[in-house]
């Protein structure tokens, strides 16, 4: 296989990394631009700019513009906050929606409806796992509702804000997000109950260090949603919730967090399935 063993230019488009194989033919300047663009964009750890990107990856800073304009007509990039001064981009929902199908396909979401469906029936409440699709929403991926006459009926499919719920609690700090981001995420919000962005951030934390997030009617002020992150450990970057929503005043405040214990093993379940493994699905 021939490699480069070393960066080579030929203009202000065509930049080869030293791992990038040479020998599958001829490369189109502006298409392996686009991919270079897209992985930077995968790995930044917060919103970035044109000219940081054009800085990093050895771009002309003209050409680099003109590709995040194609990439964001296409909705594989995204500005970050559309109000603000700055023009600041993150991945796109078109992007994230694609990869999204690679994933959910190879998913095998029984195993996890399972541990969901008996924790909704023993709580009498209905058992959700949301999957980050973008940076400001969240996807209903999986959904088990009591057997009750009456529950909070939930299709699959529906989106909502990243910071919304119990699991916005969550992923307000385990999600990635800068303070910026965050906060310009928030005030596009309309909540039911008044809630203050100093408010929501106290409940963040606590949901940091407890472990589990809640809200009590601000999102929807008949519902309480308590969420816990499906993640290995307490400090990566959260992409799967596990979510239980319910009548608010169903369960009084004291109650809540026997119910988010009785979820972390749901959760727990939910990570083994998504990332290969198998847990018994009793809880």
């Amino acid at each position: 296989m021939n490699r480069s063993s070393s960066s080579r230019t030929a203009g202000p488009l065509f930049h080869v990394a030293d791992d990038v194989d040479v020998s599958a033919g001829k490369m189109v300047g502006a298409a392996f631009q686009a991919t270079r663009l897209m992985a930077y964009a995968a790995d930044a750890q917060a919103p970035w700019s044109s000219a940081d990107a054009a800085r990093e990856l050895g771009l002309n800073p003209s050409t680099c513009f003109n590709l995040i304009q194609t990439l964001v007509a296409v909705g594989w990039l995204a500005l970050a906050d559309p109000m603000g001064r700055r023009k600041r981009y993150v991945l796109g929902g078109g992007f994230v929606n694609l990869a999204h199908r690679t994933v959910v396909r190879k998913i095998d979401w029984r195993d996890v409806i399972l541990s969901l469906q008996e924790y909704a029936d023993r709580w009498k409440v209905t058992a959700t796992i949301w999957q980050r699709q973008s940076l400001t929403r969240m996807e209903l991926v999986a959904v088990a509702s009591c057997q009750t006459a009456v529950n909070v009926q939930m299709p699959i499919g529906q989106r909502l804000p990243v910071l919304m719920g119990g699991m916005g609690r969550v992923m307000a700090l385990r999600g990635g997000l800068d303070d910026g981001t965050r906060e310009a995420i928030f005030k596009e919000l309309r909540w039911d109950r008044s809630l203050t962005y100093a408010q929501f951030m106290a409940q963040a934390k606590k949901a940091k260090r407890v472990g589990w997030g809640v809200d009590e009617g601000y999102m929807n002020r008949s519902v309480t949603a308590l969420a816990v992150p499906v993640s290995s450990d307490e400090d990566s970057t959260v992409e799967y919730v596990c979510s239980a929503t319910m009548f608010r005043h169903q369960y009084a405040s004291a109650v809540l967090p026997a119910l988010a214990e009785a979820l972390l093993p749901v959760a727990r379940n939910a990570y083994a399935i998504i990332h290969g493994g198998r847990e018994s699905s009793s809880i």
